[in-house]
């Protein structure tokens, strides 16, 4: 390790030249990052739903869509004319829908909803955004649906600024130096350019992993930095000249980085077991940070220190100290009181969390949807085969009050119409239509018919009525091309509703997407369906992939829980050659976690699907870190004192470092959760900040009451001083 350290720091300007090149090649490449938008296409490869989708596709083909609901209030009659007039001329809009009467028009308030061909993330839907508010927000116009104003931006500028901002101001209360910092973010900022740039090598990175990758890098290996520096200052003091001093460092910080660095990416890859493939999208991009970070630490951080030791010196100052004597000495008086304490709070943890709701769609606020209730759509894909079946199979749900609209084939084109519904249906002579469907019944029989479908409408005349010469006095030029052009729109739009393989009908619901109400009306429908079709069938739509998530989330949660403690379990045996230490930190971490899960259960929120799962992997990799520092000084200074000036000891060595790293993990993951626009990247971040509290709060207080009571277990020397003492 000395050869090499010597050979990272002979070579330091050579690798400070490269990396600072490869930063600025890497700059413009993360513009140029493929992103997708499209949650769906990270579901597994058993889902059903994805399986529906594909089948679905290859069908009917794919049709990107989005809707944006604009309200105004206090609208004249002639003004809601001109503002329909002028929403139907946008070029991206392909359809309006308003109306006079109570469902567009309420309580003062009117509703319009636009449909347009294009993704809710496209350029064109955000330039229908801006084109509306742009003209109508001197109206106070309110929009809602699909396209919002978070599609636009990724990560806002000055959220950026002021979670670094943030960061900075941490680092100079702890730091030694009021240089240092700079030091820091100067590493941490090539090491972001450098993981966001070549994220273009991948085929795409997902909307969530892109708006919070750089920030969560700097908040996963910041600690990197402070070790290395903190091992060089010591250095210093007994090494001839500072090149011997970095060399020395970097030989001897570089298990403890290494092994810090080990943890978090074996905790990231354990999001790579998630079924849900967005855990691997988000696993990957920071894992590769993170071995990103820890090449810059010792390729990059040493080159700087060097370059900025004079002011490194000359900007000393006294960094923030925490006088601990008193508690340690209360924490190893107390050990057992401890060690107790956390069992208790372990086990109650385990059971309180199960009383949290779990979310897997996180509602907005938006002014439209207390006015107007937001309507969703759900596909349920069957067999072609079973198409006699599919109106008993709907019989129920169309008396269904929340149940606003359902269209499928069996109701609309391939519905059964008697002569006067044709004629209302079409604006047509219900005698001539009569007359029709007496020559249809004289065609096929002479029995007498009295409904007809469409399709067998438009066809007879086609190849009948038309051919008739006795019927060319009645029917004009313009009738025979009407009939041709119903014949044509009604096979364009059958094809969409019923092709030769499968079937869908479309339900309108103002179910919410997620909901216990919603899954229930899920599972209705699935059963009916298992009931009395022969066929499989498949639900498509977004209430149909959180119902989906709700039944595998128990089985999902100890999955990852089980491999990411196993994972980190293994890691810490490795570093410590025993059973029993990475057995304490585990579940100390992971208590913090339940303890999460239970606050947020306790304070009657609930808990987001996707945050937990991350979390779980996030937390265990990056916090157990603070754990490890803790223990390795624990036992660094219990083979020269006894439990209390262990205790002390470690707090003296390992304090400084966990609290500044904590403190950036909380502050930074808190501002990015509080603020961010789309609200499920912003609960993943605000998990991520509560569960570094509730992690950092027991490693600082509870954990070293615990080492001090398993202290014959974690000193290897215990037993001998007893037995000797």
């Amino acid at each position: 390790m000395k050869k090499f350290a010597s050979f990272l720091v002979d070579k330091r300007k050579i690798l400070l030249c490269f990396f600072l090149v490869l930063a600025a090649v890497s700059l413009p490449l993360a513009g140029m990052v493929n992103i997708n938008y499209d949650l769906t296409e990270y579901l597994g490869s058993d889902s059903r739903m994805k399986q529906g989708m594909q089948l679905m596709e290859q069908e009917f083909g794919s049709a990107a869509s989005s809707g944006l609901r604009v309200m105004f209030s206090g609208l004249e009659e002639e003004e809601k004319d001109e503002i329909h007039s002028w929403l139907s001329g946008l070029e991206q809009v392909s359809e309006v829908r308003w109306e006079p009467g109570e469902k567009y028009n309420r309580d003062g308030y009117t509703l319009y909803e636009l449909t347009t061909e294009y993704d809710s993330h496209s350029a064109e839907a955000a330039s229908l955004y801006r084109a509306v508010h742009d003209r109508y927000d001197s109206r106070g116009v309110v929009t809602g649906g699909d396209i919002h104003e978070s599609n636009v931006p990724i990560l806002p500028l000055y959220i950026i600024i002021v979670s670094v901002g943030l960061v900075l101001l941490i680092l100079l209360m702890m730091c030694n130096s009021w240089f240092e910092p700079v030091i820091f973010m100067v590493n941490i900022g090539i090491a972001v350019a450098v993981n966001l740039g070549t994220n273009v090598l991948l085929p795409a990175i997902s909307y969530y992993t892109n708006s919070i990758v750089g920030i969560m890098q700097l908040v996963l290996s910041m600690d990197y930095s402070i070790i290395l520096l903190n091992r060089y200052t010591q250095e210093k003091e007994q090494a001839p000249d500072n090149l011997a001093a970095m060399k020395a460092a970097v030989s001897a910080a570089f298990p403890a980085v290494a092994g810090s660095s080990l943890t978090t990416f074996a905790g990231l890859l354990c999001l790579l077991f998630m079924s849900f493939r967005l855990g691997a999208d988000m696993g990957l991009a920071l894992a590769k940070g993170v071995i990103i970070s820890l090449v810059c630490i010792f390729t990059v951080l040493p080159s700087l220190i060097l370059i900025s030791d004079k002011l490194i010196v000359k900007t000393r100052k006294k960094a923030l100290h925490i006088p601990t004597a008193g508690y340690s000495r209360f924490a190893v008086r107390h050990r057992f009181v401890f060690a107790v304490l956390f069992l208790v709070l372990f086990v109650g943890m385990f059971f309180l969390k199960n009383n949290t709701d779990i979310l897997y769609m996180l509602q907005t606020n938006n002014p439209v949807e207390k006015v107007f209730e937001e309507q969703h759509s759900l596909v349920l894909l069957y067999e072609t085969k079973d198409r006699d079946k599919i109106a008993e199979v709907m019989a129920p749900f169309e008396q269904d009050e929340k149940v606003t609209g359902i269209t499928g084939y069996y109701n609309t084109i391939g519905k059964a119409c008697t002569a006067e519904e044709t004629a209302e249906m079409f604006g047509g002579n219900p005698q001539m239509i009569r007359m029709i469907y007496q020559l249809y019944a004289a065609q096929n029989g002479g029995e007498t018919i009295d409904t007809l479908t469409l399709p067998e409408l438009i066809s007879f005349l086609q190849e009948h009525v038309l051919q008739d010469p006795r019927m060319g006095m009645m029917i004009t030029g313009e009738m025979k091309q009407q009939i041709a052009d119903a014949g044509d729109l009604l096979e364009k739009n059958a094809a969409k509703l019923e092709g030769e393989h499968y079937g869908r009908i479309i339900l309108t619901t103002v179910y919410p997407d997620d909901s216990a109400e919603t899954r229930a009306f899920i599972s209705s429908l699935s059963e009916r369906c298992d009931e009395l079709l022969a066929g499989k069938t498949w639900l498509i739509g977004t209430s149909a992939m959180n119902a989906e998530m709700s039944q595998t989330f128990d089985s999902e949660l100890n999955r990852i829980t089980l491999i990411s403690a196993a994972a980190i379990f293994i890691v810490v045996a490795l570093t410590f050659r025993s059973l029993v230490i990475p057995l304490v930190l585990v579940l100390t971490v992971q208590c913090g976690i339940y303890l999460t899960m239970a606050f947020i259960g306790l304070s009657g929120s609930g808990m987001y699907y996707l945050a937990i799962l991350m979390v779980q992997c996030i937390l265990m990799g990056a916090t157990i870190d603070y754990a490890i520092l803790y223990t390795s000084y624990y036992r660094e200074h219990r083979r020269n004192g006894d439990r209390t000036a262990a205790v002390r000891g470690a707090y003296d060595g390992a304090l400084h470092t966990i609290l500044t790293s904590a403190l950036i993990m909380i502050i930074a993951a808190g501002i990015l959760g509080y603020v961010f626009a789309n609200p499920a990247i912003g609960e993943i971040c605000l998990t991520i900040s509560r569960g570094a509290i509730s992690a950092t709060l027991l490693i600082v207080f509870v954990l070293p009451g615990v080492l001090a009571a398993l202290d014959r277990f974690i000193h290897p020397g215990a037993r001998k001083q007893e037995r000797h003492g």
